[in-house]
């Protein structure tokens, strides 16, 4: 784990102060006192961070105490290497312990196989056209999700390998992956790979100042979109003519994901996308924004926020891993609660990103494939206690993450924009973004166009896919 200057030197004051103590007291010590590494999951108040488990019952083949899901590996894939197409080093992140002990625990091996993160499915679209394909590959967001990944995804359920009936998996991901009967990606219970948004918050400058904070109204149950506002407005109110202070960075489309609102919707259940453009929740959103930012309240970065300049930034869970956006920052500074809610007695939903892994088509190596996934997504190959900036961040993590499918909003736009073409802002946003209130529904008809013949094209590539599949795997 990377440690910033400032965060060393805290701790040489802190080793110092320790020795001084302890030479004072004639060599004696008091455990209360004793000092740790944040982010360590060995400080003084002994915080574990504990990942989300299935419930399997005791005695059951699938009990943790006696199941070895690696122990009945075929000899015919001992020594195979599976390929997993991914951006930046996982062996340098979190990942790290898993890809190390891989081939030690299953007798089977692993390597990164490069694709750049923007146009991620088209990469390997070439690469599986030319017979190159990797063997895993997973959903992000952007021009890396849903439905887009359909295009290179072998069904997971015909890899003799993948027992779906082992309680790791999240059963309400495996529905949504599911089409014609076929399921094309997965993920687990516990899994140290998922995206949700959250609301991250300068500690120090709310404490300092004596604001009340996101943690303060989410605790009191009154974290709402009209008390975010109010949050914004006390950090900018800090401005000078030296320092200016911002109040957020936030995206329009995670807010609007709160309350299960975007351009584009997808329903699991019929396998079809929709135009959201009248949901009024996603005007409302819209609004909101647009009002925040006339008020110039949405200008932060999050070089302002790691400096103590910036309220608030809404970003996803990577801010909470030790090599996120925040490692330069003094983790006791980084503050995290959930999304507000649209008023005081409702509940938001969790913002997600929709990530699932799966085998890709052409993949010369399934069957070791399968055991890659798991093991990859199994929470037991991971040190949890130094994966999260700290002991409280991970815990957080488990908490927001451990809802089924249902209770989180996938927003596909940018997939979909894709399909036209564009960016989603081009395609989607940027008019609304520009808007006054008055003017948000005239922003949203603008547009109106282009979403349905999104939609259009995306339920195309979703028949398309179940059609290929029919003849492919009679």
């Amino acid at each position: 784990m990377k440690f910033s200057l400032r965060r060393v030197l805290c701790l040489l004051a802190a080793l110092l102060m320790l020795v001084f103590t302890l030479c004072a007291c004639g060599g004696s010590s008091d455990k209360s006192t004793a000092s740790s590494t944040p982010g360590s999951g060995n400080n003084s108040s002994e915080i574990v961070v504990k990942p989300n488990t299935p419930d399997v019952q005791e005695g059951s083949k699938y009990d943790p105490a006696t199941w070895n899901p690696y122990a009945t590996i075929s000899d015919s894939i001992k020594g195979q290497t599976v390929r997993h197409a991914t951006w930046g080093d996982p062996t340098t992140n979190e990942s790290a312990v898993a890809y190390a002990n891989f081939e030690a625990d299953t007798g089977l091996k692993c390597e990164v196989f490069a694709v750049p993160q923007s146009g991620y499915p088209e990469h390997i679209k070439t690469k599986i056209a030319i017979g190159d394909a990797p063997d895993v590959f997973m959903t992000n967001e952007g021009n890396q999700s849903f439905p887009l990944t359909l295009e290179i995804a072998a069904p997971i359920n015909r890899v003799s390998t993948v027992d779906l009936e082992d309680p790791i998996w999240d059963k309400s991901m495996l529905e949504s992956t599911r089409l014609n009967g076929n399921i094309y990606g997965v993920n687990t219970i516990g899994t140290p790979h998922t995206g949700s948004n959250l609301v991250f918050f300068n500690k120090r400058l709310f404490e300092e100042n004596g604001f009340k904070s996101p943690a303060d109204y989410y605790a009191e149950g009154t974290w709402t979109w009209d008390n975010m506002l109010k949050c914004l407005k006390d950090i900018k109110a800090l401005s000078t003519t030296d320092t200016v202070y911002y109040g957020a960075q936030l995206e329009c489309d995670i807010f609007a994901g709160s309350v299960g609102a975007s351009f584009t919707k997808y329903n699991f259940e019929t396998d079809t996308f929709s135009s959201g453009i009248n949901d009024p929740k996603l005007l409302s959103a819209f609004q909101w924004y647009s009002e925040a930012k006339s008020q110039g309240l949405l200008d932060g970065n999050i070089n302002a926020f790691v400096q103590g300049r910036c309220g608030i930034i809404v970003r996803g869970t990577w801010g909470l891993k030790a090599v996120g956006y925040f490692q330069e920052m003094d983790p006791e500074d980084v503050g995290f609660t959930h999304l507000p809610s649209f008023e005081e007695g409702e509940t938001s939903y969790v913002s997600s990103i929709y990530r699932v892994y799966g085998i890709c088509e052409g993949a010369h190596h399934p069957d070791a494939a399968g055991y890659f996934i798991r093991y990859l997504l199994d929470p037991a190959n991971y040190d949890l206690q130094n994966a999260f900036l700290t002991p409280e961040a991970g815990n957080f993590y488990y908490e927001l993450t451990n809802r089924t499918a249902d209770q989180k909003y996938f927003n596909f736009d940018a997939g979909l924009a894709t399909l036209l073409g564009e960016d989603v802002k081009s395609a989607f946003y940027n008019n609304a973004m520009n808007s006054s209130p008055a003017n948000m529904k005239q922003a949203f008809d603008s547009v109106s166009n282009k979403i349905n013949t999104s939609v259009d094209l995306a339920n195309k590539l979703v028949q398309d896919k179940i059609e290929a599949d029919r003849r492919n795997y009679k």
